[in-house]
């Protein structure tokens, strides 16, 4: 059996996950971050993205965030995200309707949104819908 590590990703509103896993990915600015059993102690920035992390029994869960943090040390990794999603919890009809109506705030349709939300809205749309697909 693999050795474990205390995986939390915790969101504003609550605690998403709170599980001993075998492994974790997550979306740092430099690129993605592996993290296993042990590692050495580090903090990083987190954007947008997808983490994937692999339980005791093996089984492969996704995770959309927003941005965050991560924090490995102790045996321990803790994700403070800005928001986060498990993939089984994102409705994708509703960011769906999200992201066309972000792509019509961009293109002038819509004065909503200012260009700057119209983009974080694509992109965290988009990555919503990806994650929900991976089901």
């Amino acid at each position: 059996m693999a050795s474990l590590f205390k995986l939390s990703v915790v969101a504003p509103d609550r605690t998403v996950v709170e599980e001993q896993v075998q492994s974790l990915n997550a979306p740092a600015f430099g690129g993605y971050v592996g993290v296993m059993a042990n590692h050495a102690p580090i903090i990083v920035a987190l954007k947008t993205g997808l983490i994937e992390y692999r339980d005791s029994n093996n089984q492969t869960h996704y995770i959309s965030i927003g941005g965050g943090f991560l924090e490995v040390s102790n045996n321990s990794a803790i994700v403070l995200a800005d928001d986060a999603q498990r993939s089984q919890e994102i409705d994708l009809k509703e960011w769906e309707t999200r992201l066309e109506t972000a792509r019509k705030a961009l293109r002038g349709e819509s004065t909503t949104m200012t260009s700057e939300e119209a983009t974080h809205e694509i992109e965290l749309a988009m990555n919503r819908i990806k994650t929900a697909r991976l089901r």
